[in-house]
C-alpha cells in the first residue's frame, strides 16, 4: 500500500513543487499548504464514503448506555447500521430529536421497536443509549465508520500523521486528486479538470460500495 508521504509526493510533483526531504519535520509554508489540504481529503473522504475494514469497523453494544470505540466517526450510512443479534434480530431505529427522546421515554413505545440515539462529541467521547433498555443478554452490533485514515510500520492505525512510513488506508488516487486541486485553487490556478477528475473517482468509488441496490 501506499504511504502517506509517497501519495504527498506525487501531488507535490503534480504541482511542480518539489517534495521537501521530510514532509513531517518540513515547516515551510508550502509544505504545511499540502499537509493541511491533506487532512481536508482525509475529512472529506471519511464523511461520503463508507470504505470497507480497517475503514468501517463493527462494535457491540451490551448495556442501556454504552460508550462507543474512541475511533467513532459516525454510523455507516445503511438501514442495517445499528442491529440486534441476539434472540429478536430487528434493525434499531434512530431518534435525532432529544424531544422524541423525551417523549420516548415519558410516554413508552406500543410497539416491539428498539430505537437508539447517539451523543457526545470528539473530545468526550461518543455514546449510544436504547429504549427500550438492553436485558442481560441482549446485543447490539454497531457498524461504524473510524476517524482512522493511516497506519503506522507498527500496525497501529491513528488519523495524525506522524512518522514518514505511516501507510495511507484511503483510497490513494482520490487523495492525490483531492490535494492537486485544492493546492492549484488556493494558488489561483485552474484546477477545474481535476476536480472533475476527483468528483468522478470518488463517486465512482461510492457506486461501487452500494452493491445492494432497491
Amino acid at each position: 500500500m501506499a504511504t502517506v508521504a509517497d501519495t504527498l509526493d506525487w501531488a507535490a510533483r503534480r504541482c511542480s513543487v518539489m517534495p521537501p526531504s521530510s514532509w513531517i519535520s518540513s515547516t515551510t509554508a508550502t509544505a504545511n499548504e499540502f499537509k493541511d489540504f491533506l487532512n481536508e481529503v482525509a475529512e472529506e473522504i471519511l464523511d461520503r464514503l463508507d470504505l470497507p475494514s480497517p475503514i468501517t469497523k463493527t462494535a457491540t453494544m451490551t448495556s442501556a448506555s454504552s460508550a462507543l470505540p474512541s475511533d467513532f466517526l459516525r454510523l455507516t450510512r445503511d438501514d442495517m447500521a445499528v442491529f440486534e443479534t441476539t434472540s429478536v434480530r430487528r434493525r434499531c431505529i434512530p431518534v435525532n430529536s432529544d424531544n422524541d427522546w423525551t417523549y420516548l421515554n415519558q410516554i413508552g413505545s406500543a410497539g416491539g421497536h428498539r430505537y437508539f440515539r447517539v451523543e457526545g462529541d470528539e473530545d468526550a467521547g461518543f455514546t449510544m443509549d436504547f429504549y427500550q433498555a438492553l436485558a442481560a443478554g441482549d446485543s447490539i452490533t454497531v457498524s461504524y465508520v473510524s476517524r482512522n485514515w493511516l497506519r503506522t510500520a507498527g500496525g497501529v492505525a491513528g488519523e495524525t500523521w506522524a512518522n514518514a512510513d505511516d501507510v495511507l488506508l484511503l483510497p490513494p488516487p482520490v487523495v492525490r486528486l483531492g490535494v492537486v486541486w485544492r493546492f492549484r485553487q488556493r494558488k489561483g490556478l485552474p484546477y477545474a479538470d481535476i476536480l472533475a477528475e476527483d468528483d468522478t473517482r470518488l463517486s465512482r468509488a461510492i457506486n461501487d460500495r452500494r452493491t445492494i441496490r432497491s
